[in-house]
């Protein structure tokens, strides 16, 4: 090695003196009552928020199990009408029964009668409006109204407007309008 090339420096450990070194429980300190308090209240924040969020969730749920329910009805419905053109050119659903009933289409008004009891059955104070309107002399359109509420409500028949198609009119509710040609 020559004279003018500067040394390395050599790593020594640092060697703790006995009463330095740091000893369990010495200078640490435990968490406080307030910090705890702190977190406590930051976790019963957030699972209120999850609690809330479960519900709307159970509820949308619901609200999505009677909007397909009342598709399927409708178009169980259509498909009956659709069996016989003849006897379905004067039937419907006013007021909560059916209309337009003779003895040729009895057999069809019996059915819009269970019809009407099964939609009772799986949508909560369901109630349901039927037109049938003859178009020409081969075509007749069907105009079917179901409407649905959480609560009972003071008018039985079914007003489904189409800007109700969104359900936005309805409270607490639903509101399903099909209108098709038979």
């Amino acid at each position: 090695m020559s004279a003018n090339q500067p040394r390395c420096p050599t790593f020594e450990p640092h060697r703790l003196s006995p009463r330095s070194r740091v000893r369990p429980g010495g200078n640490e300190r435990g968490v406080t009552l307030i910090e705890s308090l702190i977190a406590l209240l930051v976790l019963s924040i957030a699972l209120l928020g999850v609690g809330a969020l479960q519900l709307m969730t159970q509820r949308e749920e619901v609200e999505v199990r009677w909007s397909s329910a009342a598709v399927a009805m409708s178009g169980n419905l259509i498909e009956q009408l659709r069996t016989d053109r003849v006897a379905s050119e004067g039937v419907g659903i006013s007021d909560g029964a059916p209309a337009g009933c003779s003895s040729p289409n009895q057999w069809l008004c019996d059915l819009i009668t269970a019809w009407l009891t099964s939609l009772r059955d799986q949508l909560p104070h369901a109630s349901a409006q039927l037109k049938i309107l003859k178009l020409d002399d081969n075509l007749l359109k069907a105009e079917l109204a179901i409407v649905w509420r959480r609560l009972p409500d003071g008018d039985p028949r079914a007003t489904c407007r189409p800007q109700d198609a969104d359900a936005s009119g309805m409270a607490d509710g639903g509101c399903l309008r099909v209108e098709t040609v038979l």
